[in-house]
């Protein structure tokens, strides 16, 4: 998959210096690359998260002197990874302290999905909240390991063997520990890396109180896809080793799924915070849409 970034700009303000365009050529691979990501398996789909991922890059890199601290997209279709995306970033406003943009993933005349990026300066605190406050987790020691094909990235699940099994039952929270060797020393890389992950398990966490149904009839008997994941990080966004994805269920009903949650270092900091809307449908019959194509 080609993934190309272009940037427009705001009108240049007497004083002020305008960021550099952007015209720049990437070869995606990894996550993308055919398998539609950690849980695609064969399907020929990208990845939301990915889609997300690059959007907060593509905005970091068109606002030097800003930060991202949070970005919300919207999945329009899904994205083919045998085709080049162009990702266009589109000011809204830029201020000292704070910018706001949008950012649009498409291919051809095709827009596929579309993300709303704040940016800013990080201040001093004023005050400041930001541990787990919720039960100790058992820790990755005691998690059971999940692959899932990303080189570099070990997964471990809390309290469950097989994430994709219909008869796999719990409450609708899931645990998930993370360590990426190497964790990227770029700040907007690092910003990516956490996104991308957003999307993989939100919808194995709302099926978990449900016997019968799992992941693993996804695009077969169900009808499943994320339809929006907002994410927001908070500061200093640093961690080494093991960092923990909390999924926690909070709605499922009327053929869609709410899921927030957490994203903490190993001693309980928290780096990030996310949401996901999913739809989750019956299928009424057979689609002619082969299982690799769907979103």
């Amino acid at each position: 998959m080609i993934a190309r970034t272009h940037a427009r700009h705001l009108r240049r303000r007497p004083g002020r210096r305008r960021e550099p365009a952007l015209h720049r050529r990437q070869r995606r691979g990894g996550a993308g690359g055919g398998g539609g990501g950690g849980a695609g398996g064969a399907r020929r789909v990208v990845d939301g998260s990915q889609l997300l991922a690059q959007a907060v890059v593509a905005a970091d890199k068109a606002f030097p002197d800003h930060t991202a601290r949070s970005a919300h997209m919207m999945f329009a279709s899904a994205a083919d990874p045998g085709a080049p995306l162009d990702f266009t970033v589109t000011p809204v406003k830029a201020g000292r302290s704070f910018a706001f943009t949008t950012v649009t993933a498409a291919q051809g005349e095709r827009v596929r999905a579309t993300a709303n990026v704040l940016l800013d300066r990080p201040s001093p605190d004023v005050v400041r909240h930001d541990h787990w406050t919720g039960p100790a987790p058992a820790g990755p020691e005691a998690a059971f390991p999940s692959p899932m094909p990303l080189p570099g990235r070990e997964l471990r699940l809390e309290g469950v063997r097989r994430r994709d099994d219909p008869d796999e039952v719990g409450p609708p929270v899931l645990d998930a520990w993370l360590r990426y060797d190497p964790v990227p020393a770029r700040d907007d890389l690092c910003r990516a890396l956490l996104a991308h992950f957003t999307g993989h398990l939100s919808l194995s966490t709302t099926m978990r109180p449900h016997p019968g149904v799992g992941t693993a009839q996804s695009h077969h008997t169900l009808s499943t896809a994320p339809l929006a994941i907002g994410i927001h990080f908070h500061e200093p966004l640093t961690w080494d080793g093991w960092i923990r994805y909390h999924h926690q269920s909070t709605y499922a009903g009327a053929g869609m799924s709410h899921v927030r949650g957490q994203i903490l270092t190993r001693d309980g900091r928290l780096i990030a915070s996310f949401t996901q809307d999913a739809m989750l449908r019956a299928f009424d019959s057979q689609p002619a849409m082969p299982v690799e194509s769907r979103l």
